[in-house]
């Protein structure tokens, strides 16, 4: 069993003991050596890309918590029965859903991808279409038509909330993994508790910027109209305009991201076609009704560092990379702000570590997911299917909801 960090109180129970609970913890502080408020030099000699570094080698929440082995549960290989909300297996998953926002399910024993995107819907329900994302994912018949990664392998994929650039969401995502890697760390996927993360930031003058000034999130889709012969050239596109909102004609296009609340400008480019850039301005944080507070639900994964690691387009200019984002007054990010920022996420990840027919369920307001980029050597698969629940209208941040600073928790690390 890994070494886990001391833990906060459950998640959805959170709101009953906020005050109490935390007023005790938080005479510790987020440092050994200093309080976060004084962290300021969070680069290293001659760093010139935000470095992730995922979690700190201990999980933030007890793995007890979230996990449920099928082999101890149910013999070790999942049955049509097991598939159905009724079952045993069902309730001990919302069971730990309901106390952690998290559920892994391992050693299932399915290998059929159909059976795995059940047992992930017993939490999630009904299913959301992948309208308006920054990724460039389709729905694959060979992963039981849910959705792909959307990534390259290589790509280091920076802790996000999924699709908080906009005016809807999704309230949990399922991962469904169909190939899987033996060789240590590689190819796991990490969450991170966005509780911890969200408290850690807001004691830092990042944190109170944020509060203060909101963001302003941009992006830049290409012109799927416009063919590329070269191969160089290919590995720059990210996701077209077309493929994102689901049509090709510009003005359902617009309109569909309208209903989104984006502003969308049409850039003609003689090389690369019509180019959609929409801007979006909202808050970096949501009201979470299960925690009845404030959470931060928003990463440097919707800025440019997103393609550091991402073949072709790593080579483009940051002005030219498909997303961007500043304050919500159009001030740039410091290089400072932005590894801070991703720190935060990092204290506080946990790993995921896949077998072929496991399954994931989390909540999309609570923990951020991402993963550091994969390397096959022969013979190796690594190969995860998503679902997306039920569409979530964000409604950013209460002004009555903030937590204060000596409510906040505070982990020694």
């Amino acid at each position: 069993m890994l070494e886990v960090l001391p833990q906060p109180p459950p998640r959805m129970a959170f709101s009953a003991v906020v005050t109490a609970v935390l007023a005790i913890i938080a005479v510790g502080v987020a440092s050994k050596d200093i309080p976060v408020s004084e962290q300021q030099n969070v680069l290293e000699p001659g760093q010139t890309i935000v470095q992730t570094r995922w979690w700190t080698g201990k999980p933030a929440i007890d793995q007890e918590l979230y996990t449920i082995d099928a082999m101890d549960f149910v013999g070790g290989h999942l049955v049509p029965s097991d598939l159905i909300p009724s079952s045993s297996l069902a309730a001990e998953m919302r069971a730990k859903f309901a106390s952690a926002g998290l559920v892994h399910v391992t050693n299932t024993g399915l290998t059929d991808m159909n059976d795995q995107r059940a047992l992930a819907r017993i939490i999630m329900g009904d299913e959301s279409e992948y309208e308006g994302g920054a990724n460039p994912r389709g729905r694959v018949q060979e992963l039981g038509s849910v959705y792909d990664i959307g990534a390259p392998l290589e790509a280091s994929l920076a802790y996000h909330h999924e699709m908080t650039y906009k005016s809807h969401s999704v309230e949990t995502l399922g991962f469904l993994c169909k190939h899987a890697v033996n060789r240590g760390e590689v190819g796991w996927s990490f969450v991170s508790d966005s509780v911890q993360a969200h408290d850690y930031i807001m004691q830092t003058p990042l944190g109170k910027k944020l509060r203060e000034k909101g963001l302003c999130f941009v992006r830049r889709m290409t012109d799927a109209s416009v063919e590329v012969e070269n191969e160089a050239e290919k590995g720059k596109i990210y996701n077209s305009w077309q493929q994102s909102w689901m049509s090709d004609d510009p003005a359902e296009a617009q309109k569909a991201a309208e209903a989104q609340g984006l502003t969308v400008e049409w850039e003609e480019d003689p090389k690369n076609g019509r180019i959609m850039k929409t801007k979006y301005y909202k808050s970096a944080f949501e009201y979470v009704p299960s925690l009845d507070r404030n959470l931060m639900v928003t990463s440097i994964a919707d800025d440019g560092e997103w393609f550091d690691n991402w073949p072709g387009i790593m080579d483009v200019p940051q002005e030219e990379r498909p997303l961007e984002m500043f304050f919500g007054d159009d001030e740039p990010f410091t290089f400072e702000e932005k590894q801070l920022w991703t720190d935060a996420y990092d204290k506080f990840g946990v790993p995921l570590p896949w077998k072929e027919g496991d399954v994931a369920v989390f909540d999309n307001m609570l923990f951020a997911h991402g993963r550091p980029g994969i390397n096959l050597l022969p013979g190796e698969k690594r190969e995860l299917g998503v679902v997306l629940g039920k569409f979530y209208e964000l409604q950013e941040n209460r002004e009555d909801k903030w937590v204060e600073d000596n409510q906040m928790w505070a982990s020694p690390i």
